[in-house]
């Protein structure tokens, strides 16, 4: 039963991990297929850019047999041209917008365009418009009516981990949080627990003891349908006591389509778009596979403690 909900729950940060083989995610693609890794999040710097290429069937995947370091790596922004350059600290296939690049502007269309070797993939995302939390309160359990709100970043950021209000017992009545929707196609929910060796919170008759070494510290949701504003965490989430970070993605339609259809997630997850099991993640590069996407995000924080 752990399996399941750690499925539901799966590690998907946003990114492909440095160390996976684009393959077993993006599914099959002949070698050397250029795999864009790029999202951009309003209101924030221009992000490192990651670009591989698949690699042959039977070849062991290595970062750096995946790495493309040679690439030609272009952003544009209406008139504006940003060229992106190899890190300088020699990590595997990523690259580094210039300095003094403007933030990520909400409700903009920008154009990715990568050249390698001869060949060439591109890619178009429009941000969504800026996306705010309005409200971090605990509700009850049985009648759902507010307890108490708790402080946000934007109240007070120095008092989000100390204030009374904040901690959190678990399982101890719901958390909410609650917003005005904007258009996009979904919302993406991503938890990080700030501690390194905090203790368990998690509890069920489901769960043996081999399991308890599956838990992460950081995990995502896969893509929500949110129509009211009213996001509730589910307490299996969170397995670690300690103050935790939690991240609402409002996806634009690169990102939903690519999180909902990525074969690691198994279509299975709560409250998810994820529809139609897909026999390829889509994509929405032209000349190349991955993700090229854009996202509004706004986060909230709290102190979990256990419940004795």
């Amino acid at each position: 039963m752990y399996r399941l909900f750690l499925s539901v729950f799966s590690l998907f940060l946003l990114s492909c991990a440095a160390e996976r083989d684009p393959g077993s995610l993006f599914g099959p693609a002949e070698q050397g297929t250029l795999v864009i890794d790029a999202t951009l999040l309003v209101d924030l710097p221009m992000p490192p850019i990651f670009i591989r290429q698949t690699i042959a069937p039977n070849a062991a995947y290595t970062q750096d047999a995946a790495a493309v370091n040679n690439a030609e790596v272009t952003i544009t922004q209406g008139l504006a041209e940003y060229t992106y350059t190899p890190d300088p600290a020699g990590h595997p296939a990523q690259y580094l917008p210039p300095g003094g690049t403007p933030m990520i502007l909400p409700e903009t269309e920008y154009r990715i365009l990568v050249r390698s070797g001869g060949k060439e993939a591109r890619a178009v995302t429009t941000t969504p418009k800026r996306f705010t939390i309005d409200e971090a309160l605990m509700i009850n359990v049985d009648t759902l009516e507010p307890i108490r709100n708790l402080v946000t970043f934007r109240d007070d950021p120095a008092a989000v981990f100390t204030a009374p209000e904040n901690q959190v017992i678990y399982q101890d009545n719901l958390l909410e949080t609650r917003f005005q929707p904007i258009n996009v196609s979904a919302y993406q929910v991503g938890l990080i627990n700030l501690e390194t060796d905090s203790e368990f919170v998690i509890e069920g008759d489901f769960l043996e003891d081999e399991d308890f070494e599956d838990f992460e510290r950081k995990s995502s949701s896969q893509p929500l349908e949110v129509t009211d504003g009213n996001l509730r965490l589910p307490w299996f989430a969170i397995a670690y006591a300690g103050r935790y970070v939690i991240k609402v993605f409002a996806m634009d339609n690169n990102w939903f389509d690519f999180a909902r259809s990525s074969p690691e997630n198994d279509n299975i997850a709560f409250g998810s778009l994820a529809g139609d099991n897909f026999e390829r993640p889509l994509f929405h590069i032209e000349g190349g596979i991955g993700l090229f996407g854009s996202a509004s995000v706004d986060s909230i924080g709290f102190v979990v403690l256990p419940k004795n």
